[in-house]
């Protein structure tokens, strides 16, 4: 209900202020505030600059956390579209995945009369597409149901939606795969190839997606299709695609996780699993997997409110620090118009009537601040926000809420102080700016100090933290190794390739893999192996691997050996094959050295352990290492290709390889990517929030020493007469610099004093985020607060040396 009020009163004051005020007044109220504007013109740019840098950084701020919580708000439908999500259970622990088995979605909509519509969406590793000459990988392709289209909210541009997924074999394209393969010409019946095998009919053209989807796809096909290709699985266990619901309005949520899990236990009698559904809208900023709750962005959007509401904080103290600092000045002009019979009132009105106008001005140069830096922001922060987004309804109200609340944080102490001046003491001349209101100000400086000390704090950590873990030992070595997707038409090729590499003195190793080392998810509960407690059931990653896997990666062997074309037995074929496990599986077994023993996996292979690897993290540093066990497989499930280059010369390296995958597989476009790289990808957004961080600290302390410039210049001239004094006496120009900076110096060191141990605890729970984690230095507090005292001195310290030059008798000639 707040928020009402306040929009209500924000149009109802203009109203109220006419009615209180002639507009003669409104005039004078005008011309005076235009007046001291320009008669103070230091003042009024130290205090507009950094008003409008700290409403300029919180708008930029406001624009991104819209952003993020704008998310999948353009689906007609969103708040009935739901997502279902499992609770798995392995020894007693909760492990939450957002994928379900592949024939679910139909029989859940055939068998729960809650549920109007239903899609079913897994999304393709990269295939081939082939127009004529034009021959591309497309890593942007889904299959999905046709009820895709009745559930979301995508237009098509060309195509009937009923008919569109119909067939096959059709295909519907967004406005830019549709243009990048056949122009801007009407591709409707047209087709196109796809893996050099299957002729795809274009049967629509969808609307490029909002920038505020999670969704990414480019292209889209019949879910049916998986059943073509073998990818499909009738398997009730097996859940590898999402499933998403629409259901009827005001339904019972609980009563439809029953039924979800009702309906597979009659498919699946001996699971545990426990099915939920979880809102569309909710899904990008409370998304969870794994056993921990990860809390995703909406961490980062509480992190930043806050940073919005320090820095506007610290920008609305400047305001006013300065303008009760320059109270001195305006006594006689406050004493003369209370003597001439002028109310508090109306006092109130014109002291804050002219806060508005600077907040005004300051709002002006904060929009033109946000758009000039809107580009930089992009780049930093990964949006892709244009100034058209400025005049978005959203923004507008935005900027309206944040100027009014600058307006009145800004203006309302000053307007109140200054209006209850006593006009008798000003006229007798015994009028001073008071112990008390000086007090204020020392605890703004130290409040606006504090704030930006912690950000700071905060920004360092952070970056410490992400800095660690890209740089963290992964268990394998990740540079100079190169990932090629491997699509089914290569494999058949694959071995040939390998040969070929493997002759050249610039290429150190060559192996292929069912997932890319950094962003192993497949996983999968059922092992066995003797002794095992009937009880204990573990959920256990997979991966399978070529020969050459481990000395490829450079990983290390606890005990056991390698697999080996000396041992045919390694390899898995139909129910046999043997396996590498990590310590985790390990110490899951028990007590003992696992290597020879029997163990069974992956959907009922049989043999046993030869090998225990070192451990290693396969899903990035900042995840718990989790077991995981390897299985020697052919290249039917194998899609990666893995390649390590020679590190003195990567450049001919690569054009080796590049040499001889047009003479192997000529047919198929060479595209790869750095497993380096692909793991740095794991902490972009990390990254870029580390980033934005950076930014917003920066900018803090420019606001804070704009502040402390314009009071210590405040200060050195009221002080000009003890100056003066102070040299007769025979002071030097260092004591006078050291009695002028010591104030300030001294509201910095308990700002200091505040801000550190408020900073540890907030880093201390923010790196309890973080599976691996730095410790939390000491050495770290102690650089950014000798970086505070150093950028406190240098702000204060010109003013101070200025008035250490002062000429005594100058100085005195008042007297």
């Amino acid at each position: 209900m707040f928020k009402y009020y306040f929009f209500a009163a924000i149009l109802i004051f203009p109203g109220l202020l006419k009615n209180q005020i002639s507009d003669a007044m409104i005039k004078n109220f005008f011309l005076i505030a235009t007046r001291n504007i320009s008669r103070h013109k230091v003042f009024t740019f130290i205090n507009v600059t950094g008003l409008a840098i700290g409403l300029a950084a919180s708008l930029l701020i406001l624009l991104w956390i819209e952003d993020e919580l704008s998310f999948e708000n353009f689906n007609d439908k969103a708040g009935n579209i739901f997502r279902v999500e499992e609770d798995q259970f392995y020894e007693g622990q909760r492990y939450h995945v957002n994928v379900t088995p592949y024939p679910s979605g139909p029989v859940w909509k055939e068998k729960i009369p809650e549920i109007i519509d239903q899609t079913r969406i897994s999304r393709l590793s990269r295939l081939l597409f082939r127009k004529d000459d034009k021959v591309f990988f497309e890593s942007s392709v889904i299959a999905a149901d046709s009820g895709m289209l009745n559930i979301f909210t995508f237009p098509l541009l060309l195509g009937d939606r009923e008919t569109a997924m119909r067939a096959p074999h059709s295909i519907i394209l967004t406005e830019k795969l549709a243009e990048k393969y056949f122009g801007y010409g009407n591709p409707l019946g047209k087709t196109i190839t796809i893996e050099n095998s299957f002729e795809f009919m274009v049967t629509g053209v969808m609307q490029d997606l909002p920038k505020n989807s999670m969704f990414t796809f480019e292209a889209v096909i019949p879910f049916n299709f998986l059943r073509e290709t073998g990818l499909y699985s009738e398997s009730w266990g097996n859940n590898s695609i999402a499933t998403y619901l629409l259901l009827e309005k005001e339904v019972n949520i609980e009563e439809v996780n029953k039924k979800l899990t009702n309906v597979v236990l009659e498919h699946s009698p001996q699971t545990t699993t426990k099915f939920t559904v979880f809102p569309l809208l909710s899904i990008h900023i409370h998304s969870q997997f794994g056993y921990g709750e990860n809390k995703g962005p909406v961490i980062a959007i509480y992190i930043f409110s806050l940073i919005a509401v320090f820095v506007l904080l610290i920008a609305c103290i400047n305001f006013v620090n300065l303008s009760t600092a320059r109270a001195s000045s305006r006594f006689r002009e406050i004493g003369i118009k209370k003597v001439s019979g002028a109310d508090r009132k109306s006092l109130i009105m014109q002291f804050l009537s002219e806060s508005l106008l600077m907040v005004a001005l300051a709002m002006i140069i904060a929009i033109v601040l946000v758009g000039v830096s809107l580009e930089m922001f992009n780049n930093v922060s990964g949006k892709k926000f244009e100034l058209s987004d400025l005049l978005r309804v959203r923004f507008i109200l935005s900027l309206i809420v944040v100027g009014g609340i600058a307006g009145f944080l800004s203006g309302i102490y000053p307007a109140f102080y200054l209006s209850a001046i006593r006009p008798i003491a000003v006229l007798k001349g015994t009028m001073s700016t008071g112990r008390s209101n000086g007090r204020l100000r020392q605890i703004l400086v130290v409040v606006q100090f504090s704030l930006s000390i912690l950000i700071a704090v905060l920004a360092t950590f952070m970056f410490l933290q992400l800095s660690f873990l890209q740089d963290k030992d992964l268990g394998f070595d990740k540079e100079n190794l190169l990932c090629i997707p491997m699509a089914d038409g290569m494999k058949s090729k694959y071995y040939s390739l390998k040969n070929e590499l493997q002759k050249e003195t610039l290429i150190l190793g060559v192996t292929a893999s069912r997932s890319n080392p950094v962003m192993i998810g497949s996983n999968s509960g059922g092992a066995d192996w003797d002794g095992r407690d009937p009880e204990k059931r573990v959920l256990i990653g997979t991966n399978g691997v070529d020969y050459d896997y481990v000395a490829t990666l450079r990983m290390k062997l606890v005990s056991g050996r390698d697999f080996s074309r000396d041992f045919p037995g390694d390899l898995a074929r139909d129910t046999t094959g043997n396996f590498l496990i990590n310590e985790e599986v390990a110490r899951l077994m028990g007590e003992g050295d696992p290597v020879g023993k029997r163990f069974s996996f992956m959907g009922g292979l049989n043999g046993k352990i030869i090998g225990v690897l070192k451990n290693f993290n396969f899903k990035g540093a900042d995840q718990p290492i989790e077991p995981i066990a390897f299985a020697l497989g052919d290249t039917r499930f194998l899609n990666y290709i893995l390649i390590r280059l020679e590190p003195v010369n990567i450049q001919m390296a690569l054009k080796k390889v590049d040499q001889i995958w047009n003479q192997q597989i000529p047919e198929y476009p060479l595209n790869y990517t750095f497993i380096g790289q692909d793991y740095d990808n794991l902490f972009r957004t990390q990254i870029r929030l580390t980033g934005l961080l950076k930014y917003f600290t920066i900018l803090a302390c420019i606001i804070a020493c704009l502040g402390l410039y314009g009071l210590s210049s405040f200060s050195t001239e009221k002080r000009t007469n003890e100056i003066g004094i102070r040299k007769v006496m025979g002071a030097g120009s260092m004591r006078v610099i050291y009695t002028m900076a010591k104030e300030f110096l001294i509201l910095v060191l308990i700002s200091i004093g505040v801000a550190m141990p408020v900073g540890w605890i907030i880093v201390e729970k923010l790196l309890k985020q973080f599976a691996v984690r730095i410790e939390i230095n000491l050495v770290v507090f102690v650089i950014i607060a000798i970086g505070a005292i150093v950028i406190a001195l240098m702000t204060v310290g010109y003013q101070a040396f200025k008035a250490s030059g002062i000429n005594p008798a100058e100085a005195l000639k008042t007297e």
